[in-house]
């Protein structure tokens, strides 16, 4: 799996938020989004690498556990933005 690729042209089909939960947004670990990535979070250069597509989605959980792939990087930079990272 090429883990540099996302879904960001995916704008028809359900996608998977991968990414950590936040109390303060509507984001959860693991929620659907049946039309795509939805708005604003399609813009953001870290969230929107957190969606996939459902076939890819087990693949996906992993890699945001192991150190160096790119899901891990995104994953840690999302959480790190809510605990006041820059």
């Amino acid at each position: 799996m090429d883990e540099t690729t996302n879904v960001q042209a995916t704008t028809n089909g359900p996608v998977i938020y991968v990414g950590p939960s936040f109390r303060s947004s509507r984001l959860n670990h693991c929620m659907i989004f049946a039309e795509g990535i939805p708005q604003p979070e399609a813009d953001d250069d870290v969230l929107k690498h957190l969606f996939v597509t459902p076939d890819k989605l087990n693949q996906a959980l992993r890699d945001v556990k192991i150190k160096g792939t790119a899901l891990y990087t995104f994953y840690q930079e999302a959480a790190n933005r809510r605990k006041g990272g820059k």
